[in-house]
């Protein structure tokens, strides 16, 4: 088999926002790249099928490189916005009008599974009684938490919390501890212990994202529809919800 380090594929004006194709990326970073691919296609949590299309010619340009797709992670990658597509929507009488896409170049990086964690930095060896301070800004320990609330779904609706505007608020404090600021949309809704148990899930056991959490449930201002995010309201359409 061809040994490789890093096989790095480029995806020019993919039809995805650049925004949207970062945040699938560092959703699947450290996934197998077949993982990958499942989740940004079927779930759970937010979905990306640009980002998915550009991992499988990725996985493409491996196979022709001899590289075996069960040995492939996402290493890394990256999206910055292109020209967008324009193109003329044809209307009745010989009318017609210029619709526009937004578009980015993607770049995903594959490495086999050794040497990705051969990459890995070790954690620092620490005391037995000595707490484990991270020194990374505030605003960016709390990223990866809110991506991973992207699999934390409503068990009535099947949409996530993040796009239903459920999360307030997300710290992370020095010793890697999340404190999650959230609602529903009254507080006579019986699933603060389902959302709290897939928390947990999504947050510790799924992958060790922080070392501990707490969830503080406010209630005011109280939830409102308009709280739910675009990308929230086309999932609830494509289950029969037509306001909002």
């Amino acid at each position: 088999m061809t040994t490789l380090a890093v096989l790095e594929t480029v995806a020019p004006q993919t039809r995805v926002t650049a925004a949207d194709a970062r945040t699938a990326l560092a959703r699947v970073r450290g996934l197998s790249v077949v993982d990958a691919v499942a989740k940004l296609r079927r779930g759970p949590g937010r979905t990306c099928e640009p980002v998915a299309r550009v991992l499988d010619k990725a996985l493409a340009n491996a196979g022709r490189a001899g590289l075996s797709a069960g040995q492939l992670i996402v290493a890394g990658g990256s999206a910055t916005p292109a020209e967008p597509i324009v193109r003329v929507r044809r209307k009745a009488h010989g009318k017609a009008d210029w619709i526009s896409s937004e578009t980015a170049d993607v770049r995903v990086e594959l490495q086999p599974a050794g040497a990705y964690e051969a990459a890995a930095v070790p954690a620092p060896v620490v005391a037995a009684d000595e707490p484990v301070v991270d020194s990374a800004p505030a605003d960016a320990r709390s990223v990866p938490v809110r991506e991973a609330l992207y699999d934390v779904l409503d068990p009535d609706l099947g949409v996530n919390v993040v796009d239903l505007g459920f999360v307030r608020g997300v710290t992370v404090d020095e010793h890697n501890v999340a404190t999650l600021t959230m609602t529903l949309t009254s507080p006579a809704c019986p699933l603060t212990g389902i959302m709290e148990d897939q928390i947990r899930t999504a947050l510790l056991e799924d992958a060790a994202v922080v070392a501990d959490f707490r969830v503080a449930w406010v209630w005011s201002p109280s939830w409102r529809p308009s709280d739910i995010s675009d990308a929230g309201q086309e999932q609830l359409r494509a289950i029969g919800f037509s306001k909002f």
